[in-house]
């Protein structure tokens, strides 16, 4: 009895651990995250639900008024000196495939480039794949990637304000 019981058990924990892994989302720049040229961050779905209902900026300094609970991940990643790195941009290009995402915007002054790409949930109220790119000049480049529940309006928000 006592061994079944153990069986039962270990079948539990490893169906409840197999969900939890099927459930994270992809860390596309994970690749990267070794590479000296390359800041690397990773916030899992786990730390978002830990912040609980806690704003990640603040329409008033010029982010995105999102709240950590609306959030599945971020990811970002950025260099001063690695912004021709040809895995960079096939990592870009794979994200904006794998999630069928469109362009909202596009901004170029000069030197300075400003991309942001998205995918609409079914009801078109929320962003649920976010994608903003920034360069500055040929080797300065910052990448943020989001997944989760972002209100439309907070999105044309950012990009009127």
């Amino acid at each position: 009895m006592k061994n079944l019981l153990k069986i039962f058990i270990l079948i539990a924990m490893s169906c409840f651990s197999i969900s939890a892994f099927a459930g994270s989302p992809q860390k596309y720049f994970e690749s990267l995250a070794s590479d000296p040229e390359f800041d690397y961050t990773y916030i899992s779905p786990l730390m978002l639900q830990a912040m609980g209902d806690t704003p990640l900026s603040h329409e008033n300094y010029g982010g995105l008024p999102v709240s950590s609970q609306n959030l599945k991940c971020i990811e970002t990643i950025s260099t001063y000196t690695g912004g021709t790195n040809e895995s960079l941009w096939k990592i870009i290009k794979r994200i904006k495939n794998d999630n069928k995402l469109e362009t909202l915007t596009t901004k170029k002054k000069d030197y300075y480039r400003y991309d942001v790409f998205a995918r609409l949930s079914g009801d078109k109220k929320y962003v649920t794949h976010l994608l903003v790119i920034t360069q500055n000049g040929g080797e300065n480049v910052s990448v943020v990637y989001m997944e989760g529940k972002i209100p439309l309006g907070s999105i044309n928000y950012s990009l009127n304000g």
